[in-house]
């Protein structure tokens, strides 16, 4: 089964993300949904957050979990930690699942816009959106400019495993299983470094290209996903949006938006419809 488990913090921000999450999912899949979707929610964000038991979020009757932060993992207290949370808080639910179960990692504000059924890992691939290697990571082979940065990690040469890909990322359990602890650890690492503070903030996503090449896990990347203000929508490949850096569904400023300005193609009439209902 294909389960999708993105991951959220107590925040006011992520409570409408994650309704908006679980809006998209229900019209998806129906009554399915409460079976292949968990929400994962940290109880405690930043270090000096305060630590949460109990949460009253509308997910439509989707399942959540409450989960162990970053901080239960790693012994740096850098506050860059938390992007390893992605990865992090679905550690402790593993064995609930089949080890060919298919789990779909991604941040909050990474959405679906029609049944996914398209390809799926194998034990050594992964899925994964590579537009963020041009974008920002350039980390893939020994051409690109950030390569030398990660040298160090690396435990063999042997190229074509990574591509600087990640969310959302497919990935089966029993492959998570082989990599996670690599990930949260070498982005642990990464933290630790005199790097700059952008650096850090992608550690989680280099350490996954890291791990996954370590550990001989072919990425592959598919055009699967929308990013407003990055790439242009695809009707008939694009089963995701990813509005981390949208200038018209701007997170940081809903819900004071006109709704009548949004354009018109299927992610805003979808936000639109959310509104509205």
């Amino acid at each position: 089964m294909i389960r999708f488990i993105p991951n959220a913090i107590v925040d006011p921000r992520y409570k409408w993300k994650a309704n908006f999450w679980a809006y998209c999912q229900k019209k998806i899949y129906g009554n399915l949904a409460n079976k292949n979707s968990l929400v994962t929610i940290v109880r405690q964000n930043n270090t000096t957050s305060p630590v949460h038991n109990e949460v009253d979020w509308n997910l439509y009757g989707l399942p959540y979990y409450l989960c162990k932060p970053i901080w239960s993992y790693v012994d740096s207290r850098d506050e860059n930690c938390v992007v390893i949370n992605v990865f992090s808080s679905v550690k402790e639910l593993l064995h609930l699942y089949n080890d060919t179960d298919v789990i779909v990692l991604g941040d909050m504000d990474i959405i679906l816009l029609k049944k996914y059924d398209d390809m799926l890992p194998g034990e050594n691939s992964v899925i994964c959106f590579d537009g963020y290697e041009d974008w920002h990571m350039h980390i893939a082979d020994e051409s690109k400019k950030n390569y030398n940065r990660i040298l160090k990690y690396l435990s063999h040469t042997e190229g074509k495993y990574m591509n600087g890909g990640f969310v959302p990322i497919l990935i089966q359990t029993k492959t998570l299983k082989k990599i996670i602890d690599d990930v949260i650890n070498i982005a642990e690492d990464i933290i630790k470094t005199e790097e700059d503070v952008t650096w850090k903030w992608w550690a989680c996503m280099t350490a996954f290209s890291i791990a996954c090449h370590n550990h001989k896990i072919k990425m592959i990347g598919l055009n699967n996903t929308y990013i407003p203000g990055f790439n242009q929508f695809d009707l008939s490949n694009h089963y995701f949006v990813h509005y981390s850096v949208d200038s018209v569904f701007n997170k940081s400023t809903f819900p004071n938006h006109n709704i009548a300005d949004y354009p018109n193609n299927p992610f805003y009439n979808l936000v639109k419809e959310w509104i509205v209902n």
